[in-house]
């Protein structure tokens, strides 16, 4: 009797709505968005514009270059015998664990490294003004940078998801310069929050400079504890649900008090989502990067390949040797393998550069699922009755 028939009582599937399914399969679908383009163009050029604010603020002598080379566990002014201090204080797990950001982050881009590092540096104890000063100064070109870049990306990528015209380049590049303010000014109003309410704290600073506020600082400690969840909870969440505030402005075209309530809300709602969610993108990541680095590889060699039946093996040799010296930093040959060497070093800084594009793509994704996680709104609505 026919499987499909009447009498067995048995159906046949005929096909699978993976959307209904597996929702988060939508990750997958954020991790193709990020071949766009679009979108690698965005995050070319935003990669681009960051690198070129560090770069005048390390020129104009604004951030220290041990702010940049600083890892988490020998922020400058520490020494070694004060690290295990560190450690008695309970900071090697979450020194482990920052460690642990920064290998996945290699993932994504060179730059994620750094990030990771600068994020923690402001918020450590033993860190000098000095320090958090210039690690504060790069966090906010970062913010800024990306609040224009990160915002058209997720847009662009929030109207392809729904079967809307993405904007292009341009398009892009308008709508990020049109909603930037709101994407800043959401991480801003909370770093502002977070400087008041370090103010009793800085207060019992002050007394425990002497042996008798030290003291007075040990009897209250419990109280003081109370009073850092809060701070803890703040900076969790301005560090974690930035990407969702930025989601949020691309896909709702929010302001910055929907952006913070909306990312704080999803994040502490479904913290497990979150971390899952994380947890598909970066193991999304490991193909995707492996297509990447393969187009990328593919592009130089295939150009010089061609170019190869008319150099011939001798001359093709020469100028491979030349075009590695080149690219390793010790090069002293003729201007034209430089200039190859030059450009087969942007094609590398254009694959880092996709590791951004991908991540505010899986941002954006991650947002609609906890859109309808938490909201039950469906996945397919994207405010579009203004300009995109």
């Amino acid at each position: 009797m026919s499987s499909g028939s009447e009498e067995s009582g048995r159906r046949v599937v005929s096909s699978i709505q993976w959307s209904e399914a597996l929702p988060w399969w939508l990750l997958f679908r954020g991790a193709a968005a990020a071949f766009s383009p679009s979108v690698i163009l965005l995050a070319a050029l935003g990669a681009l514009a960051t690198w070129a604010g560090w770069s005048v603020s390390d020129n104009l002598g604004l951030v220290p270059e041990a702010v940049w080379e600083t890892s988490v566990t020998q922020v400058e002014g520490v020494q070694a015998s004060d690290q295990e201090l560190l450690r008695t204080q309970g900071l090697s797990l979450s020194a482990r664990a920052v460690q642990a950001l920064q290998e996945g982050a290699k993932v994504l881009s060179a730059d994620g490294v750094g990030v990771v590092r600068l994020v923690t540096l402001p918020f450590m104890p033993s860190s000098s003004l000095q320090v958090t000063f210039g690690a504060l100064i790069r966090l906010g070109w970062f913010v800024l940078v990306w609040s224009i870049f990160g915002t058209a990306i997720s847009r662009h990528v929030a109207l392809s998801f729904v079967g809307e015209e993405a904007p292009g380049l341009i398009g892009g590049l308008r709508y990020g310069s049109q909603k930037w303010l709101s994407s800043f000014s959401a991480v801003c109003f909370i770093f502002i929050g977070i400087l008041v309410l370090s103010i009793p704290g800085a207060l019992l600073g002050l007394l425990m400079r002497m042996d008798i506020g030290l003291a007075i600082a040990g009897a209250v400690w419990p109280i003081v504890l109370l009073g850092a969840v809060v701070l803890a909870i703040l900076v969790i969440g301005m560090v974690v649900a930035w990407p969702l505030m930025i989601a949020t402005i691309g896909v709702e075209q929010g302001d910055s008090f929907q952006a913070i309530s909306t990312s704080f809300s999803y994040f502490y709602q479904r913290p497990l989502h979150v971390a899952f969610y994380g947890f598909i993108a970066f193991i999304v990541a490991l193909p995707a990067f492996a297509a990447a680095g393969v187009l990328a590889e593919a592009t130089g060699a295939l150009a010089l390949w061609a170019a190869s039946f008319g150099m011939g093996h001798d001359r093709t040799i020469v100028v491979l040797q030349g075009i590695q010296e080149c690219v390793a930093g010790d090069c002293v040959q003729p201007w034209g393998m430089q200039a190859i060497a030059f450009w087969t070093r942007g094609l590398e800084w254009l694959l880092g550069a996709f590791g951004w594009g991908y991540f505010w793509s899986i941002a954006t994704a991650a947002y609609f699922l906890l859109r309808q996680d938490v909201d039950g709104t469906e996945l397919d609505e994207v405010v579009v009755d203004e300009v995109t």
